[in-house]
């Protein structure tokens, strides 16, 4: 990550996560963008039936590409991979059917 986060980079990683908020209040999930002066912006992510699944998302460049990774560091997606990235996060704080053993 670029350190320091200058606007353009924060405002970069602000877009790709809206586009990312978007699909996931699509399928169901409550996702809040929280920014700050002096990190990069980042999505809060809950699963409304379930509030203690959530997740904290963020965008950030990595070897010239763009990618949203997990609160632990780990790369989710490309940004270019939405619907992939949104299934991922979905299925992660997804609660487990009723009867699943």
């Amino acid at each position: 990550m670029p350190q320091p986060v200058t606007p353009e980079v924060a405002a970069q990683a602000a877009g790709h996560l809206t586009d990312l908020q978007r699909l996931l209040h699509d399928r169901g999930l409550h996702a809040r963008l929280l920014t700050s002066d002096d990190r990069l912006p980042r999505l809060r992510v809950i699963n409304p039936e379930a509030t203690a699944l959530s997740e904290i998302i963020s965008a950030a460049p990595e070897e010239g590409r763009w990618l949203f990774w997990w609160s632990w560091c780990e790369p989710i997606a490309e940004v270019t991979h939405l619907a992939p990235a949104a299934h991922r996060i979905t299925h992660v704080l997804a609660t487990a059917p009723p009867n699943a053993a």
